[in-house]
């Protein structure tokens, strides 16, 4: 029986399927989710410019933790509609699985839902993934989801529309760490 499970969410639809299915599986085992998302790192630009209008690093990063707050804020609202009680985190770090098993490890949790959006093993090389390792270092057991199908047990929450990235919801409860901390 899970108690805790921690949903991986990225910016976009590719991670709706893993909300929909890891909502579904919290609300029949009367678990609670943390929903996590993993900030970008940034990346200093090379060019042969002066580089004009480029945010710092630490601008660059305040601006990304907004926005993954606002966007999993939005998102927990899946999980309220389902009667499901929910929390959102940020981390960071310099690899996004170990990243991640570090969130599930910190907040107890009992399984990991990712979402797949269902490449071939080149395409994962080329495009990148962080399922590989997720598998290979979660302690807990992991999901993928690749999408919806008509036997899925999520299909009952068709029903709750997830809102689009930019909209701003009735927040969830937040869980903040100390600054330098990796998992916030």
């Amino acid at each position: 029986m899970y108690r805790r499970i921690l949903i991986v969410v990225e910016a976009g639809s590719a991670s709706r399927p893993a909300i929909s299915e890891g909502v579904a599986l919290a609300q029949d085992h009367g678990a609670e989710v943390l929903f996590f998302s993993v900030l970008p790192r940034y990346v200093m630009p090379v060019v042969d410019m002066p580089m004009v209008g480029v945010l710092s690093p630490e601008e660059f990063q305040r601006s990304a933790r907004s926005s993954a707050q606002r966007h999993l804020a939005a998102v927990s609202t899946v999980a309220e509609q389902a009667g499901v009680r929910s929390h959102y985190a940020v981390g960071s770090g310099s690899d996004d699985a170990e990243c991640i098993v570090q969130a599930a490890k910190q907040h107890r949790c009992d399984l990991t839902v990712v979402a797949s959006l269902g490449r071939n093993a080149v395409m994962r090389l080329v495009m990148g993934s962080v399922i590989p390792g997720l598998i290979t270092l979660s302690t807990v057991p992991v999901l993928i989801v690749r999408k919806q199908t008509s036997g899925s047990k999520a299909k009952r929450l068709a029903g709750l529309a997830l809102p689009p990235a930019e909209a701003a919801a009735k927040p969830a409860e937040a869980i903040h760490m100390p600054a330098g901390a990796r998992v916030a």
